[in-house]
């Protein structure tokens, strides 16, 4: 039985395959890699609170993403910006 390591979901299937390797992706929590736990024993399931947990936390890592994005736009625009007025200073001159 395979199962995801991040929520420990049975609910599991193939990305890829074949010469590229094999790949999996969680339907549970949208982990996406080679890496899944397989046993043949019952695995116990996970409490509704560790399942809220992961999500949680992906959401949290998500916004981080957001925010340096966004702060990497802003740092562009602000050089972009100083690259113009140089730019009409010299003209204007």
């Amino acid at each position: 039985m395979l199962r995801c390591p991040k929520c420990g979901s049975t609910d599991l299937y193939q990305v890829l395959g074949g010469y590229a390797g094999t790949r999996y992706r969680c339907k549970r929590c949208g982990y996406t890699g080679s890496f899944v736990v397989e046993s043949d024993e019952e695995l116990p399931p996970l409490s509704e609170e560790d399942g809220a947990g992961a999500e949680k936390s992906g959401s949290v890592y998500r916004w981080i993403k957001i925010i340096g994005f966004l702060l990497l736009v802003f740092i562009a625009l602000n050089y972009l910006v100083g690259i113009l007025r140089r730019m009409l200073t010299v003209m204007g001159a």
